[in-house]
């Protein structure tokens, strides 16, 4: 075979593996391995990308633990301002973390903030403790609520989304069960208060303050919470929520290589979804 024959197959060969990568993923969400966006009202799928793929949760997982909080509190089995004592375990978590001390109280609400403002791995086992008794209890509750709404390819192994330890099995989700996560939180006005925060004071002195985590928040029109999630197994997740004409969308990204890429794959799936929607004139949403 000559040396032109050879550049011409090889030129075709990239054109149809480039239309063939555009026809699985037309909106190039790449890198991203999963995507999903919802209309929350009426719950349709606008569009999807390997929505069933499992893949770790990380940080999302916090979703559930808040949930269950603020159900919690709506059937007054607990109070925002209950006082949670901080225990060795809860403190010695790593990754995301506000950096709580073992034996220092704070309220349920401070705590759920930490939680959904800055992702603190620390205040979400705080609260798993404070409402099961121990993490593993909590994370049996969790599983439950996820059966519940039909998250039938998820599961929770803590209460933060951190890796196992070695030898025990990993956690997994995908994006159609984390839209159907977000759809029940965002059912609940207060956690879509906290996720929208930019940023709050948690200690005065000595002076510690969080910084939300969402990178489309004051970046993307209409956009007002939800929730970000990174391992080194799971990559760079976003459930982001943004609202426009009346019209709310949910918007899952799961396994991204970067931030960037991240909010970037996001963007574009409320791009096509907001279009999809205002194309849609059956599509009725409440104000």
């Amino acid at each position: 075979m000559s040396r032109k024959t050879i550049v011409i197959v090889l030129g075709i060969s990239v054109v149809l593996f480039g239309i063939g990568a555009l026809l699985q993923d037309p909106l190039r969400l790449h890198p991203a391995l999963s995507a999903v966006v919802v209309e929350i009202d009426s719950g349709e799928i606008l569009y999807q990308h390997n929505a069933e793929k499992r893949i770790p949760p990380a940080s999302l997982t916090k979703l559930m633990t808040v949930l269950l909080a603020v159900e919690a509190i709506e059937s007054r089995q607990v109070d925002l301002l209950d006082l949670v004592s901080v225990s060795e375990y809860a403190a010695s978590m790593e990754g995301s973390r506000v950096w709580l001390g073992a034996g220092e109280c704070y309220t349920v609400e401070q705590l759920l903030m930490s939680l959904m403002i800055a992702s603190a791995n620390d205040a979400a086992v705080a609260i798993a403790e404070y409402l099961g008794g121990n993490e593993p209890q909590f994370v049996s509750r969790m599983m439950e609520r996820a059966d519940e709404l039909g998250m039938q390819n998820t599961r929770f192994v803590n209460a933060t989304g951190l890796p196992a330890p070695d030898g025990e099995e990993e956690g997994f989700t995908t994006a159609t069960d984390m839209a159907r996560l977000a759809q029940e939180v965002l059912c609940h006005r207060q956690i879509l208060e906290w996720s929208r925060t930019p940023s709050q004071v948690l200690r005065e002195n000595p002076l510690f303050v969080m910084r939300n985590t969402n990178p489309l928040l004051g970046t993307y029109p209409g956009c007002d919470g939800l929730k970000t999630g990174h391992t080194e197994a799971a990559g760079y997740h976003l459930i982001a929520t943004a609202k426009r004409n009346g019209v709310r969308l949910i918007s899952v990204i799961m396994h991204t290589n970067s931030r960037r890429a991240q909010a970037a794959a996001s963007t574009r799936l409320l791009d096509y979804g907001f279009r999809k929607c205002m194309d849609t004139p059956e599509l009725v949403s409440s104000p």
